[in-house]
């Protein structure tokens, strides 16, 4: 600021002929000219804008992303889900008026709880909105029967929507699957064959297994990222445990670009419950890791000598608050993880 601050009085107060030519020398050296002084003045200015922005992106809190309100209604409403469906339905209605609600999964929970409750319109206005959102497991709605009771065309209707897309996630599971050994096979022969062979990481035979490891990435995210614009995220929706981590993997492997264009589309994934919200810090922190050298989260870490290192963090006070807001461990119980593994 007070760098910016000089230079802006100079050149105005030159421009003004209001310094004589003596006060702008500096060991003997003569004045710089007028444009150096403006091109100084507008560089600091931009590096401080650009500052700025970046320690926004950084102080920001988790807010818009994690509703806590919301989510202690929403626990506070599963508590009771199995002995008192009034009560149960009210800690939903007052966490939904926190926040509009986004997890098919839980639209389709109130939707059977309202129907329990004899709410017909409520209860189909629900189900209608869970379907819509991307609820796919039919094999667990076929099986309801309050539903059904209040209006089985209606329900047979949304029944079906359900069983396309069904079918839709158990192909993209498929070919996910495959995606995901590819990505972690590579990485298991690097770690195999370099890591724990102490071999040099610019060796040949490193360079060579890193360079089928950048190709095989570039081929899978061309594949995952082309999903992700017709499908959107998905996780938590696909029928197997490796499926369910891949696009999270793979945009984790992808280049900062990436991750930075695709932010908003992470932080939906959080909300709709595609994206486990102990994942979405890793983004951040690789963004932050990349660009400015820190992280917020403690996510980030590198082997130096055998030892675990992790990037230098921006705020080691308060790194456990905001590792619990995403529902982390703490950054101690982190590090011995890591250092175990």
């Amino acid at each position: 600021s007070k760098f910016i601050c000089i230079n802006f009085i100079v050149w105005r107060a030159k421009k003004r002929g209001c310094i004589p030519p003596y006060a702008l020398k500096q060991n003997s050296m003569k004045s710089k000219p007028m444009q150096i002084i403006k091109i100084v003045f507008v560089f600091s200015l931009t590096v401080c804008l650009f500052s700025s922005s970046s320690y926004q992106f950084i102080d920001k809190n988790a807010t818009d992303i994690i509703n806590l309100k919301y989510n202690r209604l929403i626990d506070s409403a599963y508590f009771y889900s199995n002995n008192n469906d009034s009560l149960t339905l009210s800690f939903f209605l007052k966490a939904f008026a926190e926040e509009p609600p986004q997890n098919p999964y839980t639209l389709w929970d109130v939707s059977v709880i309202a129907s329990r409750l004899n709410k017909k319109e409520m209860a189909f206005d629900f189900l209608k909105l869970s379907v819509e959102k991307g609820y796919s497991y039919y094999n667990h709605m076929q099986k309801n029967k309050s539903l059904v009771l209040l209006d089985s065309l209606l329900f047979n209707q949304c029944l079906q929507k359900v069983r396309l897309r069904d079918s839709l996630l158990n192909h993209i599971s498929i070919t996910l699957d495959s995606i995901f050994d590819l990505d972690q096979g590579i990485r298991n022969v690097f770690h195999e064959e370099v890591i724990l062979k102490g071999k040099d990481k610019t060796s040949m035979e490193a360079k060579m297994i890193l360079d089928k490891m950048r190709f095989i990435d570039s081929t899978n995210f061309i594949t995952v990222k082309s999903l992700m614009h017709d499908h959107g995220f998905i996780g938590r929706s696909l029928r197997t445990a490796k499926s369910q981590q891949v696009m999270y993997l793979i945009f984790l492997h992808a280049p900062v670009e990436e991750i930075e264009n695709n932010l908003e589309i992470f932080k939906n994934a959080v909300k709709s419950g595609e994206l486990p919200s102990q994942q979405y810090p890793y983004f951040e922190d690789r963004i932050l890791a990349n660009r400015r050298g820190v992280q917020k989260y403690g996510t980030q870490c590198f082997l130096q000598s055998g030892e675990v290192v992790l990037v230098p963090l921006i705020d080691s006070l308060n790194v456990n608050k905001y590792r619990k807001e995403f529902g982390l461990e703490t950054i101690e119980e982190y590090i011995k993880m890591l250092k175990s593994d």
